[in-house]
């Protein structure tokens, strides 16, 4: 549930407008970053009047928030949607993480940002945000629970799998030039499930 309020009572034209806003965010993010850029170029990048813009928000600070909603939302819906079931948790554990990597790679400019323009989050937002991202490192803690680690051992462990599978990504600039992203996704998963199919239920 989002914590900026909207002066528009319309819902799907809040989603909507909402949307084009966090589109046109990204874009004027990336090649600008958060400190930089300016609501007017947001609402430009989104093709919203300056003015029209502060219908949905009251500030620059509400667009990151609404970025890193819209990004933990769409991060978690795709990872919960693209895993395969699979008795064997160890097979599981192999199949999440592989859909995680990927993930990753296909919101690729949203995980950069995410973790370069996180500084400037304000402390009112980032509890709900890391709320979201905890329910995804409890997803891999649970599959790595039943491959027989402790609570202990697999909250550390889920953590771990979660920032590596970024690897990728944060790492883009000097591993593109050498490697593709499946050799890079078969690494990962070769690197670290590798202790858990070795491993005895």
């Amino acid at each position: 549930m989002s914590r900026v309020v909207s002066r528009v009572k319309d819902k799907e034209l809040v989603d909507e407008r909402r949307r084009a806003i966090v589109e046109g965010a990204i874009s004027v993010f990336k090649e600008k970053g958060y400190q930089k850029a300016t609501v007017r170029e947001i609402a430009q990048a989104a093709r919203l009047g300056t003015g029209s813009i502060y219908d949905y928000v009251k500030s620059k600070d509400d667009i990151l928030y609404l970025f890193y909603e819209n990004y933990m939302n769409s991060f978690y819906e795709k990872l919960m949607n693209s895993g395969s079931v699979n008795d064997d948790p160890r097979f599981a554990l192999a199949a999440a993480y592989r859909s995680l990597i990927e993930v990753c790679f296909e919101l690729e400019d949203q995980v950069m940002l995410a973790y370069t323009q996180a500084m400037y989050m304000k402390n009112r937002y980032l509890k709900n945000i890391l709320a979201r991202e905890a329910e995804i490192v409890d997803t891999f803690k649970a599959i790595i629970i039943d491959c027989g680690l402790t609570d202990h051992e697999a909250g550390l462990a889920a953590n771990y799998l979660v920032f590596s599978a970024t690897f990728g990504v944060l790492r883009r600039w000097n591993l593109r030039k050498h490697y593709t992203k499946e050799e890079l996704t078969d690494y990962l998963i070769h690197e670290n499930i590798r202790g858990f199919m070795e491993t005895t239920i």
